[in-house]
């Protein structure tokens, strides 16, 4: 153990999380190592009770314990998308230091410590976000006391990381740097490791002094399978069987009920006398593969898990099993073949623990191994965020659909779909395969109706000649295209309304996903948008009240519709009064009106007013 300066005592906060029993456990078994040494003052304190506000608590405590008895694939869900996805990983970390950082500094501040201790990994997490941004000055220690070491439970800006088994320090290091890990000894009760006799210890819970005794734990918050696990432990003959429901009182109540008859099974709720019971047992059946598993670990009782829910948990099962620590089975069927294997050895048949320093000595150790984020990097970060974010959603603005609408009206950049008319004519735009376009256009003819073809590619030459006498244009059809590729969608554009013969300004058919990228890239070519304020598919019916004067009526023609369909939509404008016209009639008729209407405007004017407004413009141009 390193001296300690007496003249000045040394603070040391345990920040814990009442979440299940085992970092409450670990938290208090650090303590007591601690404060049995001259010159050191402890103090553990709950961060989830005051440190981390109200938010973090209830989703790393209230949901998880609603989510372990209840919903535990949920928690499974959870667990993949923060522990193995980097992006969410990175924004749960952002969440929990904007969250709880504030609140954590104002705790730290308040206790004043020379050297900070976390058991849980949120809290972990933010006292590493602090050191690294020199907020927090003081070394910190974390304690790892599973030995599936996910993500959170390491961090660039921690000092010093505790884990139980070396092979743990890999995942460490990949995550904090090399050198931020140290194996230490078990962190449980000082009571775990002092020896006490089996026939004592079953004295105190009035066990069997012959025959086998089986603990079946669910852990601080009484979770897993016990019902099944007790079960399977019933069926060994003359064993005892001794459930531990923990806090979870319904579950208590449930295995007091239905083990009622049954004079071999013990119901237990939370107990402190776990070092008494496990030194009585010949094996533990564990499920949550917590703190629970070490101190059974330290006692040197055999251990089987079983039932280990979604999670963290069940990392740690695998590594069990893997380092020869406990038999990991997945059926109450392999549970009984489990329990009478380790029943029937001599010894436990598994490995042990490796010696290693306690963890007190370790944490009085610890200096300062992080280097803070350089102040300019500090600085730069979230104007580089802002950037980020600023430049996301503008390209998302850009380059998506969703938002065209609001920003083509705020801007003034809506295709057209209606003119100022006086006279009784809307605009028929078809959009048809070029092999249907001829018979479309004959049946416009025998209702002396005109339209304009939207078209995806230049029609021969034959049809071309065909749709002039009839009166008709074509359009070229905007294919909306992704951000990245508006050059080609310009130049496709541009190539189309070549061979369809337009000039320098063209209209073209808008699609239904169009953006503000599509719409930004035509216009560089002179292209205008053009879209129906009435869409019709052939097979839809067409109110009567939502034709006008001016509107421009898009068809979506498909190859094999029937002919009658379009009879129906020429009927429907007929009984309106309204003729179909082509694209360019319409824009024609819309400017013959507001020359009528100027015309009109002059001829009512009084003179001497008509010669001033006539005089302004060559005032302002000269």
């Amino acid at each position: 153990m390193p001296p300690v300066d007496l003249e000045r005592p040394q603070r040391i906060l345990v920040l814990t999380a009442e979440e299940g029993e085992g970092h409450y456990s670990a938290s208090r078994a650090l303590e007591a190592e601690l404060a049995g040494i001259p010159g050191v003052q402890v103090t553990v304190h709950d961060a989830l009770r005051e440190g981390f506000g109200r938010v973090v608590p209830f989703f790393t405590r209230d949901s998880y314990r609603v989510q372990l008895r209840f919903f535990p694939w949920t928690y499974g869900i959870e667990y993949f998308v923060f522990t193995k996805l980097g992006l969410a990983r990175g924004l749960a970390r952002a969440g929990l230091a904007a969250l709880g950082g504030r609140p954590l500094s104002r705790l730290i501040a308040r206790f004043g410590p020379d050297l900070i201790v976390s058991t849980h990994p949120a809290v972990t997490s933010v006292l590493g976000y602090l050191r690294r941004r020199n907020r927090l000055r003081v070394p910190t220690v974390a304690t790892i006391t599973d030995l599936g070491v996910h993500p959170f439970w390491a961090h660039r800006g921690v000092d010093l990381h505790l884990v139980m088994h070396e092979a743990c320090i890999p995942s460490v290091e990949r995550i904090a740097g090399e050198g931020s890990a140290r194996v230490a000894g078990p962190i449980v009760a000082p009571a775990f490791r002092a020896s006490r006799g089996r026939g004592e210890a079953r004295e105190v819970f009035d066990l069997p002094s012959n025959g086998a005794v089986i603990v079946v734990s669910g852990g601080g918050w009484g979770v897993g399978d016990v019902e099944r696990a007790a079960r399977a432990a019933l069926a060994i003959e003359d064993a005892t069987v001794v459930c531990v429901s923990g806090k979870n009182a319904v579950l208590q109540a449930r295995l007091s009920q239905m083990f009622a008859d049954e004079p071999r099974v013990r119901v237990l709720g939370f107990t402190e006398r776990m070092r008494d019971l496990l030194a009585a047992a010949d094996v533990l059946v564990d499920s949550t593969v917590g703190l629970t598993c070490l101190e059974a670990l330290t006692c040197a009782c055999p251990l089987v898990v079983y039932g280990a829910p979604p999670g963290h948990s069940r990392d740690s099962a695998r590594e069990f099993a893997r380092l020869g620590l406990a038999e990991v089975v997945g059926s109450s069927a392999e549970l009984g073949d489990a329990l009478r294997r380790s029943l029937g050895r001599t010894d436990s048949g598994m490995s042990a623990l490796p010696p290693a320093p306690s963890a007190g000595s370790l944490i009085l150790q610890a200096g300062a191994r992080v280097r803070p984020i350089p102040a300019w990097r500090r600085r730069l970060a979230p104007a580089a965020a802002a950037l980020a974010a600023t430049l996301g959603l503008t390209a998302w603005t850009v380059a998506s659909p969703t938002p065209y609408p609001l920003v083509s009206r705020a801007l003034g950049l809506r295709p057209l779909t209606i003119v100022h008319t006086g006279l009784p004519v809307v605009g028929l735009v078809v959009e048809a395969p070029p092999s249907s376009v001829q018979r479309v256009a004959r049946t416009l003819e025998r209702h002396g109706a005109g339209a304009s073809f939207a078209v995806r590619r230049a029609p021969d030459r034959r049809l071309l000649a065909e749709l002039d006498r009839l009166g008709d244009d074509l359009l070229p059809v905007c294919r909306s295209a992704a951000f990245a590729h508006w050059l080609s969608l310009r130049t496709n554009l541009s190539s189309e309304a070549r061979r369809l013969g337009l000039q320098n300004r063209f209209y073209y058919l808008a699609p239904r996903d169009f953006t503000i990228a599509d719409y930004l890239a035509a216009r560089t070519v002179g292209g205008s948008p053009v879209s129906g304020a009435v869409g019709v598919v052939p097979g839809t019916r067409i109110r009567p009240k939502d034709l006008r004067p001016g509107l421009v009526i898009v068809v979506e023609w498909r190859t094999g519709a029937s002919l009658q369909a379009l009879d129906s939509l020429l009927s429907s404008l007929s009984g309106r009064g309204l003729q179909p016209v082509s694209l360019g009639e319409l824009l024609a008729s819309a400017r013959s009106t507001a020359a009528t209407a100027a015309d009109r405007a002059t001829s009512t004017m009084p003179a001497s007013t008509a010669a001033s407004d006539t005089a302004r413009p060559a005032r302002a141009s000269g």
